[in-house]
């Protein structure tokens, strides 16, 4: 049976306490930025069959349109707790309208996140 909170993720030892402390840290950052923001974590960490070189998979929903600076920007939020926490979290970062309404809305792993994502 799967996770569904990130605790039960470091119970089961699908996370490290690092990645938990990295990623509340850094939701709690945009969050503050961007209020409104949702985030959920996908992918094999999620399942449980990540091995030593799977990253962290995160899908980061802004509630404005997305620019090429806040782009950057928060990739380079995700960098600093990276190297601050050496984890690997990997972003995929969208607008909340593009996600519902965009091409991805069609794609499988638009079903995939929402039926398997932990929202944090």
């Amino acid at each position: 049976m799967q996770a569904k909170t990130i605790e039960a993720l470091v119970k089961k030892g699908f996370l490290t306490k690092n990645e938990k402390q990295a990623l509340n840290e850094l939701v709690t950052d945009l969050k503050s930025t961007w209020p409104g923001l949702k985030v959920k974590v996908f992918g094999s960490k999620v399942k449980g069959i990540a091995d030593e070189e799977s990253d962290l998979d995160l899908l980061i929903l802004l509630p404005c349109d997305v620019s090429e600076s806040i782009r950057r920007e928060i990739i380079c939020k995700v960098f600093d707790m990276n190297l601050t926490y050496e984890t690997n979290i990997s972003p995929l970062i969208m607008s909340e309208n593009e996600w519902d309404r965009g091409l991805i809305s069609l794609l499988p792993i638009h079903a995939y996140i929402e039926e398997e994502g932990i929202p944090l």
